[in-house]
């Protein structure tokens, strides 16, 4: 189920740590729930949040795997 869809708001730079926060336009916000660090400069990109069983799944585009958030 996609729970966020769009792009997200200014730089982003990758996954890195649980207090990595990632902002949709439109001002849904969305904290790394686990370390997983992986870089990647995109500038504005189309991003969304699945629920996948309990946990919700950001997945960004150009990156080849997602990261667990929780609502920021």
């Amino acid at each position: 189920m996609i729970i966020s869809d769009g792009q997200l708001r200014g730089a982003f730079k990758g996954f890195k740590s649980t207090e990595t926060t990632f902002e949709f336009y439109g001002g849904r916000k969305w904290r790394q729930a686990v370390y997983q660090y992986e870089y990647f400069y995109a500038y504005m990109p189309r991003a969304k949040v699945v629920q996948e069983g309990g946990a919700y799944v950001l997945g960004v585009e150009g990156m080849a795997r997602g990261v667990v958030v929780r609502p920021a």
